[in-house]
């Protein structure tokens, strides 16, 4: 018989989607995931659109998502004027329930994966709670988290979950989110630098306005400079594209003290989520870049979020294995003593291979991490899954 490959002191976590479980069936996934060394299940709970191709599952190869549904049976009281809408296997009895139910079966912990701010159908239906840009246009796939009716949602979202027991919530999405974070058929027929990007996904909504007039933050200006300096470079891309090429070579006179504004939106925003998991024993673990230039643009400050929560779960994403160990090791000095979940991609090409997979989780465990999530089961030939289980068993040298 196959045995467990994890020690002890060595947790693993699998993010998956309701309907390979659908499909492959809840004992089999969830035995297959734990003879290859995983110890947690993390099921999207929240999640957006997308097209996805599925190489192992036995009923269908590619899948369409409905765009912006849950997959569990959401309690509608918990919930303000924004309100979840079900996924249709959950309406066929399906979702977090069951597979909690099962995962506990075979001694397998149960977390939560939510997608908080990036949902297009309720920026559609709701369009005052979406980004709004420096020239006004509603950015629909982007909810605002300094808006209350989304911090409602979610904080409606993290209770329902909550006191479903499972041991963690991982918050992704959980900032602001910028103009490229994703919709369907994107088309430019400009290049844009760093720098024009960030400034195209910046908000000025109504709910910025406000809390930013609060805390004595001139938005007015940066949304005044925002719009001329993206006109410019939109009349003239040539010769503005010298002028601002990356974030930092913004007037620090203007962005400095909006950036670390809009640090304080979303750390107030995990504060407020807290409250949601008062009485039960569910932790928040909101998701973040490792690369600092990535936690600038979309306003994350993990210090920040990881003394409210405890921890972090930080996106290992990193081409170059060596890297990881610098922006790791930042992290870590970042949030000190609290914890922190990284996560790794075991797919092609973003994995870097079995050998840069390996090399990846070795760096991680040499640098004191003992929490994993592995994306993502049905995306993956489950050839891949070996690798986890070697990851995990191999000792450190």
């Amino acid at each position: 018989d196959i045995k467990p490959a994890t020690r002890p002191e060595l947790r693993a976590s699998m993010w998956i989607y309701l309907w390979d479980i659908v499909d492959e069936g809840y004992r089999d996934v969830l035995t297959r995931l734990q003879e290859h060394g995983l110890t947690s299940v993390s099921l999207a709970c929240a999640y957006h659109a997308g097209r996805f191709l599925l190489p192992h599952n036995p009923r269908r190869k590619v899948v369409f998502l409905e765009d912006g549904t849950v997959y569990f049976a959401p309690q509608q009281d918990l919930y303000g004027r924004v309100k979840p809408r079900a996924n249709s296997l959950v309406q066929k009895g399906h979702g977090l329930r069951e597979l909690k139910k099962q995962a506990e079966r075979m001694g397998m912990e149960t977390r939560a994966w939510v997608v908080c701010c990036h949902n297009t159908p309720l920026g559609m239906k709701y369009p005052d709670i979406a980004c709004r840009d420096a020239f006004g246009d509603r950015l629909y796939h982007n909810l605002c988290p300094s808006n209350s009716d989304v911090r409602a949602y979610v904080k409606g979202l993290v209770r329902d979950i909550a006191l479903q027991g499972v041991s963690t919530i991982e918050l992704e999405a959980l900032q602001f989110q910028g103009y490229a974070h994703g919709f369907h058929h994107e088309r430019e027929g400009i290049a844009l630098t760093a720098a024009m990007r960030f400034l195209l996904g910046l908000c000025f909504c109504d709910s910025c306005l406000r809390r930013a007039k609060d805390a004595q933050i001139d938005l007015t200006a940066v949304r005044s400079f925002a719009k001329t300096a993206l006109e410019e470079y939109f009349a003239d891309p040539v010769s503005s594209s010298e002028r601002y090429a990356a974030i930092d070579t913004l007037p620090a006179e203007v962005f400095d003290p909006f950036l670390k504004w809009r640090k304080t939106v979303v750390v107030s925003f995990v504060e407020h989520l807290m409250n949601a998991v008062a009485g039960t024993h569910c932790k928040l673990r909101p998701m973040t870049s490792l690369d600092p230039v990535a936690q600038q643009m979309v306003g994350m400050d993990p210090a920040g979020v990881a003394d409210i929560t405890g921890g972090i779960l930080a996106l290992g994403y990193v081409k170059d294995v060596n890297a990881l160990k610098p922006l790791l090791t930042q992290l870590r000095s970042q949030v000190k003593g609290n914890d922190i979940t990284v996560g790794f991609q075991v797919g092609l090409p973003e994995s870097g291979g079995k050998a840069g997979f390996i090399d990846r989780v070795k760096v991680a465990r040499e640098l004191g991490v003992r929490d994993f999530n592995l994306y993502n089961y049905g995306l993956i030939p489950l050839e891949n899954l070996t690798w986890i289980r070697e990851s995990l068993h191999e000792e450190n040298e």
